[in-house]
């Protein structure tokens, strides 16, 4: 999915639809040598070449860094601070996730730390965990001290379980996408003889790299990359299967890789007491995000749950738009207003309420004291939130400050004569 930069005009807004598909992404690779080796970067750029997109890529991956060292490193710093990124790939040294001690002592603070800093400079762009693959033949994983180990893992496919483990929780904690290359490596190797490592059995091949520059291709374009024209140094048969392989890994198991965390769902509900209406802001979507309303009667809002009155009876079409970067949705709904517009008519006294709105202390007066006065603040589903006493008073002061912002009524009960008046007031 592509984020572009905000639209500032609100009519803009509404002629847009829910979000502009572009031809170009600019990516950031930080990573090490499973980054660079067969120039990763530069054969998803082919891919995207070859399907007339552009792809714009700049990185930092020198052998055997970390997450931990990307943080502090200026180099890598610098690059995020650039900003204009749409998506920032963090691949971790691969064997530290498998390896308790360093899983959560190094990758989950450092990938942390960079999460915040991309976040920083880079409100829209997508932070993506380039989940990586096991050693070809498995085995006990350990530092160069010999302390700190991993299991033993008897296969590929037992050593991939860790890796995916650690790559899910950590993207799940910080809203992040995931990038299966792993698992699709996984089911390469679990399903053929097509070898994916090099010599070394731990770096890929040029086939391993085509692979994950496939599954890469999948999530920045949001499309298959089956069909793509550059095979580069491997055989068009080769590629089409491993194309087949990413779009499957990909796309059958969307959400378990994240890829639908920033949808936007524009959703609302509204109750009406008159000619007010109170809204309330129902949607579904991550954060920072904006909020765009037309009551339908020439005013807007960017208020997250606006109380809006309208001047005449007529049914009006209210809309909402939910914006997060440049994925938005909409919402439309009709509000009838069919208003008698109530007003204090069963005392036979003058009651006034100061200040309406009310930020924290409401001062009710009236013009006599002979009264015995139950009053009650309730929610415009009638349900009472709030009860007050008070005898033979002319002024009384509620304490609202801790009554959360919104419209409700104050119905005030004279017990002497059974009297009773309902007022509006909005608390903001």
């Amino acid at each position: 999915m592509i984020k572009k930069a905000s639209l500032n005009l609100f009519f803009v807004l509404l002629t847009c639809s829910a979000y502009s598909q572009v031809d170009t992404v600019r990516v950031l690779f930080l990573g090490n040598s499973y980054t660079g080796v067969n120039n990763l970067p530069q054969i998803t750029r082919s891919l995207a070449t070859g399907a007339n997109k552009t792809l714009l890529v700049d990185g930092n991956f020198p052998g055997g860094f970390t997450l931990q060292g990307h943080s502090t490193d200026t180099t890598s710093l610098n690059k995020i601070m650039q900003g204009n990124w749409d998506f920032v790939i963090l691949q971790e040294q691969s064997q530290i996730p498998t390896i308790n001690t360093y899983r959560y002592n190094s990758m989950y603070p450092g990938a942390l730390r960079l999460n915040d800093t991309i976040k920083k400079y880079n409100s829209c762009a997508t932070v993506l965990m380039y989940m990586t693959w096991g050693r070809r033949f498995g085995g006990q994983q350990c530092d160069p001290s010999g302390i700190n180990c991993s299991p033993t893992f008897t296969n590929f496919s037992h050593m991939q379980d860790s890796l995916e483990s650690a790559y899910t929780e950590i993207a799940d904690s910080m809203n992040a996408y995931i990038s299966p290359v792993g698992i699709a490596w996984k089911k390469v190797i679990e399903d053929t003889t097509v070898v994916l490592h090099s010599t070394d059995n731990s770096h890929p091949n040029y086939s391993g790299s085509y692979l994950a520059a496939c599954v890469f291709h999948s999530i920045f374009w949001d499309e298959s990359p089956i069909g793509l024209t550059f095979s580069g140094s491997i055989s068009s048969t080769l590629a089409a299967y491993l194309q087949n392989v990413a779009d499957s890994t990909v796309f059958h198991s969307y959400s378990d890789w994240n890829l639908n965390i920033d949808n936007v769902i524009a959703n609302y509900s509204y109750t009406t007491f008159g000619d007010s209406v109170q809204f309330s802001n129902l949607s579904q979507h991550v954060f920072p995000v904006n909020y765009y309303w037309d009551f339908g009667d020439g005013i807007t809002s960017i208020e997250k749950n606006p109380l809006h009155v309208y001047a005449s009876n007529q049914t009006y079409t209210v809309s909402l738009i939910v914006e997060y970067c440049s994925i938005r949705d909409t919402l439309l709904q009709t509000v009838n207003i069919n208003s008698t517009k109530l007003e204090p008519i069963n005392f036979k006294t003058f009651i006034n309420l100061f200040p309406n709105p009310v930020i924290s202390e409401l001062e009710i007066s009236m013009d006599q004291e002979n009264m015995d006065l139950v009053i009650k603040i309730i929610t415009t589903n009638g349900k009472v939130i709030n009860s007050f006493q008070a005898t033979n008073k002319r002024n009384v002061k509620l304490d609202l400050e801790d009554l959360p912002s919104g419209l409700y009524f104050l119905n005030v009960h004279n017990k002497r004569n059974d009297k009773n008046v309902t007022l509006k007031i909005v608390k903001e």
